[in-house]
């Protein structure tokens, strides 16, 4: 009665729909490409992409506290 032991991705949803709407992608593609499940060039733009993205969300949460 093992549990699973694969930890679970929490993504950013805001972020999420705003590559799919930006790149023309599937929300399930692009957290795929997140997770590495995709090896393709565009999975690390869509990553490079994603990470600056939570970056700019959370200076700016931080500058209004």
């Amino acid at each position: 009665m093992d549990k699973n032991s694969k930890k679970r991705n929490s993504y950013n949803a805001f972020v999420i729909n705003h590559l799919s709407e930006k790149h023309g992608y599937s929300k399930n593609y692009i957290r795929e490409c997140l997770n590495g499940t995709r090896k393709l060039p565009i999975a690390d733009m869509l990553k490079k992409e994603y990470t600056q993205a939570v970056y700019r969300i959370n200076e700016v949460l931080r500058n209004k506290q």
